[in-house]
């Protein structure tokens, strides 16, 4: 079953959530940067009055406007680690592991970088075998 991170169709137990495998999603744009960091480009969703001011007086109107963000070294990492097959456990232990930090404290980092990523639409998450 997938499992949205911004509207997750139902709330996950802890040890459902680390079986989970996080997947970058198809429709978002990303590149590395030349020292390994991720740049995300995404479109800024407007509402209905911004969309028409952006047609009236916008020289590309198909083009919508764009916001740009920078992952730090940890979360370039921890993006590179979503491959599609390692589960979020995997990641977390990788991530203690390179930063040599607790099991806990790798997990509350990787657990809150990805429901940020979830919440913005860049991840969902899915159940193994899906």
């Amino acid at each position: 079953m997938k499992s949205n991170l911004s509207n997750p169709a139902k709330p996950l137990s802890r040890t459902e959530s680390l079986a989970c495998i996080p997947r970058q999603s198809e429709t978002i744009h990303w590149q590395e940067l030349d020292n390994g960091d991720i740049l995300f480009t995404y479109p800024i969703p407007l509402s209905r009055f911004f969309t028409s001011l952006h047609q009236k007086f916008s020289k590309n109107q198909a083009e919508l406007p764009t916001k740009k963000l920078q992952l730090d070294g940890m979360g370039s990492f921890v993006w590179k680690l979503i491959d599609g097959t390692r589960t979020v456990k995997d990641i977390i232990r990788i991530f203690a592991q390179d930063y040599n930090v607790t099991s806990q404290e790798a997990e509350t980092a990787v657990a809150a970088f990805l429901k940020s990523l979830g919440q913005r639409g860049f991840i969902a998450l899915y159940e193994p075998g899906e």
